[in-house]
């Protein structure tokens, strides 16, 4: 069937020759042959200017000789956000010459339709040349992977040449790209015909090109059309430029042989790893899981997950060596450490990765525990000594100003109001933080002896006891390898192999490298949906410079609908990293979950991401998925409930204040701050808040496939980390991120080299929240205090919440 729709690229009718060739200026450019369903590079100036969009910033140069005609062909092409530009000119052995212009634009440029237009006009030593000017349309379809559909309008203005009129013909290609799977793009094969007035099937003479990648970035190609006769050429992709060569045998001329380079900010994948760089990581550098838009001045932030894909993509980059680990303080929580860590080591199956730390805590070197070397400055400290959660009661401080705390939980382990209406912890408290330091405890130790093998298992925990060393100490002890400065390592890293003059590139500014993507069709998509701070009813809120962003359930509520809609997306991670929040949010987003996967039916997939923190509320999300990962760090569970209000009584009568409530009801006032709950009020709240919990504890008790009444020993507040949390069946296996994605596409059947990622939602920049709250230098109880503000508006506007104790910090 490909034979019979055979196409081709003759453009024009028979001309008579002339000492430079005019005529194949027109219609057979000196080029590296390209059909018009494939051509999408800059040379689609000549080709199909359809194609100008997908490359959309490239700088080319093309020289062709013809030998037995003693013509030199110098060609020069530049895109720029798809408005491009060329001029080609020819020369001979005599005083003749002729120069070619062109300019073009992508007008439409989608993963799926692209239209552009051209125009030409020329300057020679030829006054018939100088009077011709040509109009070009070009369209190109791509509906599927394997399949490129292009077409040209040619010459819509009917221009004359050498006193006839050029009529309109059409070049018309069909690309197809046959072989399976990963190898998809490997070969590709395409076939041209033109459509002129004069056009019979029995005068129709095809373009046929093959071109083949034998290694990434080296593509060799040929083909034979009657104009060109016999082609065949080579592509050679190094960094962002790309050579060609290319010799062609045109059955009524001499042969052309030519060469060229193209330069772009686009890089090509290739297998050679010439002056390779190392990746950095610096550990000072915030991940946030939340994704912000760029604004004005400020850049599109760097989150967790774009973190994660860079040490993947670097993974599989020949030209990226290894990683280096620098800093002194990793931000992120201990789940994403873990992450981090597990990402690191997926790395360290292929390249090295090494750590530079100029100081180094718990968690910071649990995540470099696993190098293959740790430097140290002579200078630096080492700090294990071990797990500390701490933990602020407010109760005699609200005394003092005459306020009363009045709550109401269900479950003992539900101690969010104990910092209010309790001077300490309770044993209920006391046994579910102890028991998150001892399982986090326990994965640092696990690390520790994994990653440094001079350490012995009989003597972690004295070194932990003893807890700081210096560099020397720590070099003796085994935690690190050597003691050396920065351009110390440098010098040892470089001086194996050829490195860049740039030894290393930081993730953040790597992240921005755009790679040449040459698939066709629209690729389809895997939704992550990012759910992280509390979750309150109405609009989502950006962090703060005091204050941590919110969930909002109607901003999440549009984005759920949209994905649900959404054809192209296959699947979805949800992201949690929220202590809980209201109650009424979180059952309305649970909801709309459900509703999503009842929509788009079993063969989409949801997938949950627990991070740091995905507890109470968090938790009630995650259940709304069909499975849910946790890193062995996370904290989780806290199935439980609470409300309450601040009785402000005892301050209003301190400062004078007079307060006179009226009602037409005898409830009306229950939540007034100006007077505790009656045993009545009590009893009908706990009545209301048992509803809830009966709901909580169905709603996981249906996710996790069992009982109620087996959920509910696990439940009453209790928090768990999440290596608990898989023991005891709340959630289905360790992992994070990259994991979920790897579900999904396996779920789905998607290609892992063909597929894009859409994460929700987009925050704006807050010009207020420029700075890292954690930088800020303030006591612990004024950084709490400004976070207790918060939860007592929170529970002011929501009654009820589903809310996890503390903000748990495991330092």
């Amino acid at each position: 069937m490909l034979l019979t729709l055979t196409p081709l690229l003759a453009q024009v009718a028979p001309v008579q020759s002339d000492s430079l060739q005019t005529n194949r200026m027109i219609d057979t450019p000196n080029l590296p042959q390209k059909s018009v369903a494939t051509s999408e590079d800059t040379t689609s100036l000549y080709f199909n200017p359809a194609g100008l969009g997908y490359h959309a910033l490239q700088l080319g140069y093309f020289y062709g000789r013809n030998q037995q005609n003693k013509l030199d062909d110098h060609m020069i092409f530049l895109n720029l956000l798809g408005i491009a530009f060329s001029t080609q000119w020819r020369l001979g052995d005599t005083d003749d010459y002729a120069r070619r212009y062109s300019l073009g634009i992508g007008i439409i440029n989608t993963s799926f339709l692209s239209i552009g237009t051209s125009y030409s006009w020329y300057s020679s030593s030829f006054s018939y040349l100088d009077r011709y000017n040509q109009w070009d349309l070009g369209f190109i379809l791509r509906p599927w992977r394997r399949l490129s559909i292009g077409a040209v309008g040619r010459a819509l203005n009917k221009p004359l040449f050498r006193g006839e009129i050029f009529e309109t013909n059409w070049d018309v290609g069909i690309g197809i790209r046959p072989l399976p799977g990963k190898y998809t793009e490997n070969l590709t094969l395409s076939a041209d015909i033109n459509l002129a007035p004069s056009t019979s099937w029995s005068t129709v003479r095809p373009k046929f090109i093959a071109e083949a990648s034998i290694w990434p970035g080296n593509t060799i190609y040929g083909g034979y059309s009657e104009i060109n006769g016999a082609f065949f050429g080579l592509r050679f992709a190094q960094y962002i430029s790309q050579l060609s060569l290319q010799a062609s045998t045109p059955t009524d001329s001499g042969a052309f042989l030519g060469g060229g380079i193209l330069v772009g900010r686009e890089r090509y994948a290739t297998g050679i790893s010439a002056l390779g760089r190392f990746l950095e990581i610096h550990l000072d550098d915030p991940v946030p899981e939340r994704k912000q838009e760029g604004f004005l001045f400020l850049s599109e932030n760097f989150t967790f997950l774009d973190l994660l894909r860079t040490i993947e993509m670097a993974r599989k980059d020949a030209q990226v060596k290894g990683i280096i680990l620098t800093g002194r303080e990793f931000h992120g929580g201990w789940g994403q450490a873990e992450e981090l860590r597990a990402a690191l080591l997926a790395f360290q199956q292929k390249k090295p990765v090494y750590a530079y730390l100029e100081n180094a805590s718990n968690k910071e070197y649990y995540i470099a525990s696993m190098a293959d070397r740790i430097y140290m400055p002579q200078s630096a400290m080492v700090d294990i000594s071990g797990l500390k959660a701490e933990a602020y009661f407010v109760k005699d401080l609200l005394a003092k100003v005459g306020v009363k705390a009045d709550f109401v939980s269900l479950g003992d382990y539900k101690s969010a109001p104990d910092r209010f209406t309790r001077s300490e912890p309770s044993k209920f408290d006391r046994e579910q933080l102890e028991g998150l330091l001892k399982s986090g405890v326990g994965e640092l130790k696990a690390a520790i002896l994994a990653g440094r093998l001079r350490v012995k298992g009989e003597n972690i925990d004295g070194l932990m006891d003893r807890g700081f060393y210096t560099a020397t100490k720590a070099q003796e002890a085994g935690l690190i390898d050597e003691i050396a400065y920065l351009p110390d390592v440098e010098n040892q890293l470089t001086a194996k192999s050829f490195t860049a003059p740039d030894w290393k590139i930081s993730a953040v500014e790597y992240s921005h490298t755009r790679f040449y993507d040459e698939t066709w069709g629209t690729k389809p998509t895997i939704a992550v949906l990012v759910l992280a701070g509390e979750i309150m009813s109405g609009k989502s809120r950006p962090e703060g410079l005091l204050s941590g962003g919110t969930i909002g359930s109607d901003t999440i509520l549009e984005v759920l609908e949209n994905i649900r809609t959404d054809g192209n997306i296959r699947g979805l991670v949800l992201r949690i990293d929220s202590p809980g929040g209201s109650s009424l949010a979180s059952d309305v987003l649970w909801n709309k979950i459900r509703e999503v996967k009842k929509s788009r039916g079993a063969d989409f997939p949801i997938v949950v991401s627990l991070g740091n923190v995905a507890a109470s509320g968090g938790y009630y999300l995650a259940v709304g998925g069909d499975q849910i990962l946790a890193s062995n760090t996370s904290i989780t569970g806290s199935i439980g409930i609470f409300t309450g209000k601040f009785n402000l009584k005892g301050l209003y009568d301190w400062l004078g204040v007079r307060k006179h409530t009226f009602k037409t009801h005898k409830n009306a006032a229950i939540y007034t701050e100006s007077d505790s709950f009656t045993d009545e009020e009590r009893l009908l709240i706990r009545e209301q808040l048992t509803e809830f919990y009966d709901l909580f504890l169905k709603r996981v008790a249906d996710n996790r496939g069992q009982s109620a009444e087996k959920i509910k020993p696990l439940a009453g507040g209790r928090v768990y980390s999440g290596k608990e949390a898989i023991a005891k069946k709340l959630a289905d296996q360790q992992g994070g991120l990259i994991l979920a994605l790897e579900i999904i596409r396996q779920k789905t059947g998607i290609d892992e080299n063909y597929v894009q990622l859409q994460v929700y939602p987009s925050d704006a920049q807050n010009l207020l929240a420029l700075g890292d709250p954690r930088k800020l230098m303030l006591p612990g109880i004024l950084r709490e205090a400004t976070r207790l503000i918060g939860k007592t508006e929170s529970i002011k506007d929501e009654k009820m919440l589903f809310l996890m104790p503390y903000d748990i910090e495991l330092k």
